[in-house]
């Protein structure tokens, strides 16, 4: 009861008027009184530093109150859309800044546009860690990218940017643009306001100035000439190298599907003439590669599909350390160069087992090393150039590696990129068809014949410098003349290289490491031939057939057999009779011994000999068309099929 009316006090209450709120919002979930909106867009705000939802509720009089739920701990907005194009796909990443509510400024983070919008992700975790606070919830964190998205659009679009991740040819707006870390080279010149990352390490030095002009590509001609001259005693090395600086930038109008491959003893200065055309597409020399044969598979597969028309080196294949490191070696550079020569990468499948685009080597790709690939195949997509510790001249390799410290290279390369650029629609249709004349030229003459691949090889480097002479003579720098001259060193150097192709590629030929095999069973006593009649020593030369003179009791001589029989002599026919299985068995034992392996299968290898025309008999398959390597022949009384082989074949 009150002293004034004597009424109750729950019925006063009950009975009064209350007064209407003059402030928004509410604590909790009712519609009283809460904190002042900071700043409010759409069904979203700012209230003391971090996002709020705000929720109509049916409260109050009017039934028309609302809710203030707290999304995060913080308030953030995205800076800009990045799209990443790397060759392969385009990827889109938001670049998100933000500050937490006690005024602590977020990291600023690129967060992968996929993870942005999916309701399944937690970016804001996996991206500031524990500095960030999200209220629990699916339904929160929908929200938090919406209020995200909203704040960040207040004062327009969010502003949109596009990073190439490779360097070489780009068609913009119709015109041809090349890709560098510095920007892109067009017919206008450098334009820097092309953004290109091409990530960490040395990959980012590749990187062009701006072209240099008439006067400075008409002093640096004589650079030419001091690349030609590297290797005073061997023209073809420096013939190659800058048929290779010429070829590369031309990889758009026609695929390059060979490599260079520098090999010699340590000491022989490989890495360093090797950086000499490396430095025409950035700042490189002999201790900064872009890649090494340490790298994993696919970081060297990667970063030689983002040096798409440039020169790239892979330094240092020096499988020494044991057989096993030695086979991981000898298959990453199989890889490489299988990768390169077929212009496809390794198949690769995504959960939903859809085909995913693979990198590939889109580049005038250099190796170096102190031993060869194994095989025929590998070799054959290689332009092989040996070195010796008194093959390079000091002096000449000091001028132009001073001359590529100062940028004079990279200006120069900048330059015929400027003059490529309006002529690249043109190329694209020429180049090939060039290429093909001077294949023909080269099949004709006989000039690149160690392998099949040869002569394409040999027309692709002659080619690119045929057109990078045209660009010093329109330059002014040479005259035509001089031109033509320039493309008949670089071609005559070639013809030599690639005479000499053909040693390399004996060396690998299988068949006659087969028989080499087979040559040193019988010398090393791991095998032997035995006579057909009587399963004795073969009555010519036993020695050379795997067997050995001993003394026999009466103090004449006789002759022990060694190893394992397989096969069997003629001496009236002066043939071997080889029994396939056995044979192959005893050679890749010996072959494994040396820490090596015979590397085709037996069907293969046997196909060769015969193609090779060393199986002097064969049969008619009367279930093919193809003839039967195997062949009847009676031996000690039995019939055996077996591998006929001229005698001679082995002896010699």
């Amino acid at each position: 009861m009150t002293k004034k009316t004597g009424k109750p006090v729950l019925e006063l209450v009950n009975n009064s008027t209350k007064p209407k709120s003059t402030k928004t919002g509410s604590g909790g979930g009712s519609g009283g009184a809460g904190k002042s909106a900071e700043q409010r867009f759409g069904d979203y705000a700012i209230i003391g530093g971090a996002f709020h939802q705000i929720k109509a509720v049916r409260t109050g009089p009017d039934g028309q109150g609302f809710v203030e739920i707290p999304l995060c701990d913080f308030v953030c907005k995205i800076a800009e859309e990045v799209t990443h194009d790397d060759g392969l796909h385009d990827q889109a990443f938001l670049r998100i800044e933000g500050r937490r509510k006690d005024g602590l400024t977020l990291p600023l983070v690129d967060v992968p546009a996929t993870k942005f919008y999916s309701t399944q992700a937690n970016w804001v975790n996996e991206a500031y860690g524990t500095l960030a606070f999200v209220f629990p919830g699916a339904s929160k964190r929908d929200n938090l990218r919406a209020a995200i998205h909203l704040y960040s659009t207040l004062a327009g679009d969010v502003p949109r940017r596009h990073v190439f991740k490779f360097t070489g040819w780009k068609q913009c707006d119709n015109d041809w643009q090349y890709l560098t870390g510095s920007g892109a080279i067009s017919a206008e010149g450098l334009r820097q306001d092309v953004q290109v990352e091409l990530g960490q390490g040395h990959m980012s030095r590749y990187r062009l100035p701006a072209p240099i002009e008439a006067e400075a590509i008409k002093a640096a001609a004589g650079l030419v000439s001091d690349l030609l001259a590297i290797c005073p005693g061997k023209p073809q090395i420096g013939a190659a190298l800058l048929a290779a600086v010429a070829r590369a930038p031309l990889g758009e109008c026609l695929p390059i599907d060979f490599a260079i491959f520098i090999h010699g003893m340590t000491g022989a200065k490989k890495s360093a003439i090797t950086a000499i055309p490396l430095a025409f597409f950035g700042d490189f020399n002999a201790r900064r590669f872009p890649a090494n044969f340490t790298d994993t598979d696919n970081d060297i597969e990667v970063k030689a599909f983002q040096a798409k028309d440039g020169i790239f080196v892979v330094d240092d294949f020096k499988p020494s350390v044991n057989q096993s490191e030695a086979a991981k070696l000898h298959a990453k550079a199989e890889r490489l160069i299988r990768n390169t020569g077929n212009q496809a990468g390794r198949g690769r499948r995504g959960a939903e087992l859809q085909a995913k685009a693979a990198p590939y080597n889109r580049s005038m790709t250099f190796i170096t090393g102190e031993d060869l690939p194994k095989g025929q195949s590998l070799l054959g997509r290689l332009l092989i150039l040996e070195l010796t510790r008194v093959d390079v001249d000091c002096e000449t390799l000091t001028r132009l590696q001073q001359t590529a410290e100062s940028g004079r290279l990279s200006g120069l390369m900048a330059a015929y990129l400027q003059w490529l650029a309006p002529r690249m629609d043109t190329l694209k249709k020429e180049f090939p068809e060039k290429v093909v004349s001077l294949r023909n030229f080269a099949l004709q003459g006989g000039y690149a014949s160690s392998h099949p691949r040869a002569p394409e090889i040999f027309a692709n480097l002659v080619a690119g410098s045929a057109v990078f002479a045209e660009f010093l003579e329109a330059a002014g720098a040479i005259d035509s003349e001089q031109a033509g001259a320039l493309v008949e060193s670089v071609e005559s150097g070639l013809m030599q290289a690639f005479n000499e192709q053909g040693d390399y590629q004996a060396d690998q030929d299988e068949t006659e490491r087969f028989l080499d095999l087979l040559r040193a069973l019988f010398a090393r006593g791991n095998a032997h031939i035995a006579c057909r009649l009587n399963q004795g020593p073969p009555p010519s030369r036993p020695h050379t057939w795997g067997w050995r003179e001993v003394s026999d009791p009466i103090g004449g001589k006789d002759y022990r057999p060694m190893g394992n029989c397989i096969g069997w002599y003629d001496d009236k026919a002066g043939e071997v009779w080889l029994q396939q299985d056995s044979t192959y068995a005893e050679v890749q034992r010996l072959a494994k011994q040396q820490g090596d392996a015979v590397l085709l299968s037996p069907t293969s290898l046997w196909r060769r000999l015969y193609e090779k025309g060393y199986i002097t008999q064969t049969e008619r398959d009367p279930k093919s068309s193809r003839p039967r390597l195997r062949v009847k022949k009676i031996i000690a009384g039995s019939n055996q099929r077996v591998m006929v082989l001229s005698a001679d074949t082995i002896e010699a």
